[in-house]
């Protein structure tokens, strides 16, 4: 609990140090009020690390750690308050008429004297309180202790193999043969399907041995089609046969929340009627009968194939014959030789490097041996160790912990878990409880992710010059590093841009993710909702203190009450309403969002035009014809556009003056055909206020000719990449000597590629499906090779 209160001190803390906060309370004049607030803050927080060492001993510093975490919750809410009062004032002052300042003025709530006055008393009040608790805590023993927290590597080394199936797999041979021969053999019996059970306790490797099977050539030519459905704590017959209905058709959102059941089973008719399917069932616990008699019932209903057959993986025995299995499968832990076998892949930077430190090598065994021939304990043990640098006194810390000695139960946490997340830096520790708020086996977009840490605080800038995301991808590198994620095979095929994490899917192992959520300790006050096909009640003080609201994949919403996000307006910093096919409207209450960061919506609402401060924005799906209809200028903080519009004509020049523009994402845009050049004293402006451009792709609008000619002016350009387009050559003084990734795909008509000879920096090339490219730069006969023969890796075909 220390840990997690000490977690919510350091945010605070963070937050009260930014430029911005800092600028506001010097505008209002509460700069000595909250200068006596953070001394109290700090004090505290030196107490929470001997706090730490203490509370496991004495369950009074439990409930004071507790209310010290109320406390800190509703500082943040009076922080919330603070920001949201100053951006609306900046909307008010930029944007609003002469009546609306007047009234504003005369108000008791926004008169800026009375508000002043107002949060100058809530944060004395604040101040008293944590002077209170710092009492009662010399009171329970507990003294200041000060530490150095060391940063986290900026250049974090890491591997995307350790997350993926052939990396993590090490044996299970003879069990993969024995489920394919079960497979293929055939079944006389009409009226049935075969059920082979995989079962074991938590990170033996059953998903992963489900998956070996399932991608076997054998297997996918002789079953089709094969269907993965995750299905965990929730065995809903409804909600499985939807996810049977996508996994069969390959699309998402055939079916939503609303439909009936008779219509689903005839879409599962559509697909499965005659064909001999593999359905896998991962991560089974449902043990009601009636449930699984229900499914099986239904599935025989559609009429498949008489040999088709499904794979179960649980914990429980008692699962597997609730199933009726045909055939059971205890797994058990790995032999000794595979155990250190997968050590070795995981602690090792090279094969056979282990020779080299026989003392290591000493300790690595005994590491092995205590982990019980479970590849999840020795898969995240063994990313531990890689990132201690061959050190030996942590390979022994890692051997000798007290975490060994607790008594262990079948079902309680790994002992090798408790340990990555022990050696996690305090600030990845939080990150990583807060991805619990999420259900299981859910599928992590890197973007997603970051955007929910920013909304929660969690991602601080300690240096000005530094970045909230790109913290929260070297964030996610050390989760992957340390197998606490997983990454997603072809995460997004045409997203591939090498080592950048808000481009990735991910994955949590189902004991990995009980980890997070015995380490989230969560606030009396409802933060987050992240929901997934299920009806919303809107219950207003549910919603008050609200910070992320995420709806995805057919939640039933078709219409919002008109004050819904006006009682969120001063928290909430990320909405995603993706997932809600019957939203057609917005309420007017959207607009009163000041502390929005990032939105992500399929319809747009015609009353965003105040939202200026966003810094993520992400349109997919929405019908519109060109930005300027939605006042695209206005959003000067703008730092992620994603646009998948398939009507979108034009995009204006008002883009080329988002000098906080990062990233811009076009998707699919089929009616694109220009982007609006600037008059000429705008170009002037653009010379002096050069764009800080980062990423630009494009993909999918095959009526576009030409890039935007201000790409000219972007000298920050890191990450390119032009996939399906009609674009004929690049703009002539573009400058690309920043460009570090360069990727051109698919009947592409353009001919020559500008200064390839002066990007030194560039680190990948990929020309496919480009005749005239390939010719001009294959490495044997193109005329132009020597440009890019400096290239280290590249891929001409």
């Amino acid at each position: 609990m220390a840990e997690v209160v000490s977690g919510a001190a350091s945010t605070l803390l963070a937050n009260l140090a930014t430029k911005s906060f800092k600028e506001i309370i010097l505008a209002y004049g509460l700069k000595d009020e909250i200068k006596k607030f953070e001394s109290s803050l700090r004090t505290i927080d030196a107490y929470l690390i001997d706090a730490e060492n203490k509370e496991a001993k004495n369950h009074s510093i439990d409930e004071w750690l507790k209310q010290l975490r109320e406390a800190f919750d509703d500082a943040g809410d009076i922080l919330d308050e603070i920001e949201y009062e100053a951006k609306l004032n900046e909307v008010v002052k930029m944007y609003g008429t002469i009546c609306t300042k007047v009234r504003r003025f005369f108000s008791y709530t926004s008169n800026p004297l009375a508000f002043r006055i107002r949060m100058a008393h809530k944060i004395k009040d604040m101040k008293q309180k944590m002077d209170e608790k710092i009492r009662e805590g010399r009171d329970l023993g507990i003294v200041e202790q000060y530490v150095n927290t060391p940063t986290l590597e900026h250049n974090l080394a890491w591997r995307e193999t350790a997350s993926s199936l052939s990396f993590r797999v090490c044996g299970r041979l003879e069990e993969k043969k024995e489920i394919i021969k079960s497979l293929m053999t055939q079944k006389l019996e009409a009226n049935s399907i075969d059920v082979i059970s995989i079962f074991g306790i938590g990170g033996l490797g059953k998903t992963t041995l489900a998956q070996m099977v399932y991608n076997d050539t054998r297997v996918n030519e002789h079953f089709d089609p094969l269907m993965w459905v995750c299905v965990s704590d929730d065995f809903d017959v409804k909600k499985l046969i939807k996810k049977i209905i996508h996994a069969a058709s390959k699309r998402e959102n055939v079916v939503d929340a609303n439909s009936s059941l008779e219509y689903m089973i005839s879409l599962l008719n559509q697909n499965l009627h005659s064909k001999r399917f593999l359905l896998v069932l991962d991560d089974v616990w449902n043990e009601n009968h009636n449930k699984w008699d229900e499914l099986r019932s239904h599935l025989l209903e559609v009429g498949g194939d008489k040999d088709s057959k499904i794979i179960v993986t649980t914990r429980s025995r008692k699962v597997a014959d609730i199933v009726g299995s045909n055939v059971v499968m205890k797994l058990e832990g790995l032999p000794e030789n595979e155990c250190w076998r997968l050590f070795t892949k995981c602690a090792f930077q090279e094969e056979k490097e282990e020779e080299k430190y026989p003392r290591l090598k000493q300790i690595g065994e005994q590491i092995v041996k205590k982990c019980k021939g479970v590849p999840l304990a020795i898969i995240t043990l063994g990313c531990l160790l890689r990132s201690k640098s061959h050190d030996e006194n942590e390979w022994r810390k890692i051997r000798d912990s007290e975490v060994w000695n607790l008594d262990q139960e079948e079902t309680d946490i790994l002992p090798s878990l408790k340990l990555s997340y022990n050696n996690l830096p305090s600030e990845v520790k939080q990150c990583f409880s807060y991805c619990s708020c999420f259900p299981k086996d859910y599928k992590y977009d890197g973007t997603e992710l970051i955007m929910f840490w920013m909304a929660h605080g969690l991602l601080q800038p300690s240096r000005e010059e530094e970045d909230a995301e790109d913290i929260g991808e070297l964030y996610i590198k050390k989760l992957v590093s340390a197998s606490l994620l997983q990454v997603e095979a072809n995460s997004y095929p045409y997203f591939d841009f090498k080592n950048l994490m808000s481009f990735r899917i991910f994955k949590m192992h189902d004991l990995v993710h009980d980890v997070a959520q015995l380490t989230m300790k969560e606030s009396s006050k409802t933060r987050s909702i992240v929901q997934e096909g299920q009806q919303v009640e809107w219950t207003s003080n549910k919603f008050n203190y609200l910070r992320v609201l995420h709806l995805t994949k057919g939640v039933e919403l078709s219409l919002l009450p008109d004050d819904c996000f006006a009682t969120m307006k001063k928290h909430l910093r990320f909405l995603c309403l993706l997932g809600c096919p019957s939203l057609k409207k917005f309420p007017d209450s959207i607009c009163k969002l000041q502390n929005l960061q990032s939105l992500w919506l399929d319809e747009f609402p015609k009353n965003m035009k105040n939202l200026v401060h966003l810094q993520f924005l992400f349109f997919l799906g929405i019908k519109i014809t060109n930005l300027s209809s939605m006042n695209i200028g206005r959003f000067q903080q703008l730092k992620s556009l994603y646009l998948y519009c398939s009507n979108l004509v034009s995009v204006p020049s008002a883009v080329s003056r988002m000098t906080t523009l990062k990233k811009l994402v076009f998707l699919w845009c089929d009616e694109l055909v220009n982007f609006e050049d600037e008059e000429e004293e705008e170009k002037q402006y653009m010379v002096v206020n050069n764009l800080n451009l980062q990423l630009f792709y494009i993909t999918g609008s095959r009526k576009l000719d030409a890039l935007p000619k201000w790409l000219e002016r972007v000298t920050k350009l890191q990450y390119l990449r032009i996939h399906t387009t009609g674009i004929k050559s690049l703009p002539t003084r573009m400058p690309m000597t920043s460009l570090e990734q360069f990727y051109i795909h698919d009947r592409q008509k353009l001919s020559s590629l500008p200064n390839m000879d002066l990007i030194h920096n560039l680190q990948y090339l990929e020309i496919f499906g480009c005749p005239t490219l390939r010719a001009r730069y294959n490495k044997q006969t193109g005329p132009d090779w020597p440009k890019i023969a400096h290239i280290p890796h590249y891929k001409i075909y």
